[in-house]
């Protein structure tokens, strides 16, 4: 929709000549110059529609024959002038960056009344019902916004420059102003996820076209439709210009409708030498201007198809933000006739990984759970019968303490993503067994610890912890491993959790790296739901996981016999071969 509302602008405001053709050729060469389908698309989509409806009630080019009639008011213009207004104030529901809109339409009405004021006088009718229409659509937002000012928290962490303006600093916004200048055809946007860092808009062919188009509409900026190219420009880039990370290619999206325009009107004022230079016949300027087009596209084709299918993909952060290693499980799930549990590890559990799986895996009947691979684990329980899978992406490995008990996986860690997949879920051998509830939702198991947690160690102690779920949690939940001195004083903690509650079912073992910088003092152990604070009770009405030493490396061994001994649900245990386990020279630690 966006290209061909863009082709549609161009040819009201220019004629067919601008725009491409009486048959809107110009939409295939405009094709390969749009960004990828991302939200931000919906504002440029929506509100170019509203653009184009003012620009033909308003702006309308018209030929040579018809430049002395008038266009009176009629009720047809008051209608557009109304659609106009309420796609205009839709567009500000859409992505942040529509909020630059309502400054160009004010700024196009000043400059209409300062300029053309006859062309104003005529449509003042319009131009009222457009603003009273755009205020009243987009009013609920903006009440809402003011109702709850931290809604839009992402706006306090990019505008830095706009701070920096309103301290009376001009540096940071000069500075990202000269960097849009020459995002066109110099250097880019410095962002992979947005397309390939530092790939200008343009080759350098297009960009010089560009460049001289705006150079164009400066010149006759007096002239109402290079005026209104001009304000749409400098309104569309502000985005951009007041935060960080410029330039950036998704917050000028609002410039897509009017972006080709520039480089087309230097094409058609080129074409029209021929009608001044007699050795350049029409018919060999419309021949070398095909030659070009032509030339163009194919470059443009090669250099976007070689950035899309090669360059871009194969970049690491492109690879963490698009999710390819869960897009990739996603298609090897739903090919695989297995409907057991499945864990899927990736670096968000808690945020993007959920609606990744919901997004790209189409079958229903899998249960899921979700953990980061760096810092936890979690086993989930399967009936007899039932294989349990886990997937994670290849570049995204477990930690080293988590990988032996992972055990090797099934699909190499060369593709995507790696798969482990067992008839039954790992045996849990916590070194140090405990088996003490929390709250009739969690059993901790035990806990494997470094020889750092020995007792007056200065060193950081990280503890493996192993839990086993009683019943799935009624809150979100935090395991914390707290080091109190003899006053019970907090002298060091880590709360944390990398395998989000919601998703954890009965039977489900869930195990977490803590870490503390000391464990010199007592080490306190539980779980707390973070919205409340509130701790989860053991048995004996006590918050926290018992003290107690460990006194030797046969002590541990032969507590690992029975690690999970009463439990009140059935595991399903899966030996694990001789040397997958750690070995640990005899230690204390006092939990």
């Amino acid at each position: 929709m966006l290209i061909a509302v863009s082709y549609a602008l161009g040819r009201r405001l220019f004629g067919w000549q601008v725009a491409g053709g009486r048959v809107p050729g110009r939409i295939v060469l405009a094709g390969f110059l749009q960004p990828l389908a991302l939200r931000a698309i919906s504002a440029g989509a929506i509100g170019s529609v509203g653009l184009l409806l003012v620009a033909s009630v308003g702006v309308r080019y018209r030929t040579p024959d018809t430049l002395k009639s008038a266009v009176r008011p009629s009720n047809n213009n008051l209608f557009w002038f109304a659609v106009a207004g309420v796609l205009a104030g839709l567009s500000i529901h859409t992505y942040m960056a529509a909020r630059a809109v309502p400054i160009f339409y004010v700024l196009f009405a000043l400059y209409l009344i300062l300029f053309h004021r006859r062309s104003f006088r005529e449509r003042w009718q319009g131009v009222a019902l457009f603003f009273l229409l755009f205020v009243l659509v987009a009013l609920p937002l903006v009440l809402f916004l003011h109702n709850n000012p931290g809604a839009e928290f992402r706006i306090s962490e990019v505008d830095a420059p706009l701070r920096a303006l309103l301290d009376g600093d001009l540096g940071p916004v000069l500075n990202n102003t000269w960097r849009i200048a020459l995002m066109f055809g110099i250097d880019g946007d410095p962002l992979w996820r947005q397309g390939i860092a530092g790939q200008p808009v343009f080759g350098w062919v297009l960009a010089v076209f560009f460049y001289l188009g705006v150079l164009l509409a400066l010149w006759r900026w007096r002239d109402v439709r290079y005026g209104f190219l001009l304000l749409w420009l400098a309104t569309a880039v502000l985005p951009s210009v007041t935060t960080i990370d410029a330039p950036s290619t998704i917050r000028i999206v609002n410039l897509l409708p009017v972006l080709m325009l520039f480089p087309m009107l230097v094409i058609h004022k080129g074409a029209q030498l021929s009608t001044y230079q007699r050795w350049l016949s029409t018919r060999q300027w419309i021949t070398g201007v095909i030659l070009v087009v032509i030339a163009l596209w194919g470059v443009e084709l090669w250099r976007t198809a070689d950035g899309l299918w090669r360059i871009w993909p194969e970049n690491e952060e492109v690879r963490f933000v698009w999710q390819v290693g869960l897009t990739e499980a996603a298609a090897y799930l739903d090919a695989d006739p297995g409907d057991g549990p499945v864990a899927i590890g990736g670096w968000t559990p808690d945020t993007m990984d959920p609606p990744t799986m919901e997004l790209t895996l189409r079958r229903d009947d899998l249960s899921l759970r979700y953990f980061d691979p760096q810092q936890s684990l979690i086993l989930p329980y399967a009936v007899d019968g039932e294989a349990v899978r886990l997937v994670r992406p290849s570049i995204l490995p477990l930690s080293s303490e988590l990988e032996p008990i992972a055990g090797d996986w099934v699909r190499p860690a060369e593709g995507d993503f790696a798969l482990y997949e067992y008839s039954a879920p790992p045996m849990v051998q916590p070194e140090v067994p405990q088996n003490i509830d929390f709250g009739s939702e969690l059993r901790l198991l035990g806990y494997d610890a470094d020889e750092s947690c020995a007792a007056e160690q200065e060193a950081a102690c990280n503890l493996v912890t192993y839990w086993q779920v009683l019943a799935p949690p009624t809150g979100d939940r935090r395991f914390f491993l707290h080091v109190v001195d003899g006053t019970g004083t907090l002298i060091a903690q880590d709360d944390r959790l990398g395998a989000p509650a919601e998703y954890w079912q009965t039977g489900d073992i869930v195990i977490q790296e803590l870490t503390i910088p000391t464990a010199a003092g007592e080490l306190h152990l539980g779980v707390y739901d973070p919205a409340t604070g509130e701790r989860l009770m053991a048995a004996d009405r006590s918050d926290f996981a018992a003290t107690r030493a460990i006194a030797g490396s046969d002590q541990r061994g032969n507590n690992r016999k029975s690690p999970i001994s009463g439990s009140i649900i059935p595991t399903v245990a899966l030996a694990v071969a001789p040397g997958q386990w750690r070995n640990r020279r005899a230690g204390a630690c006092r939990i």
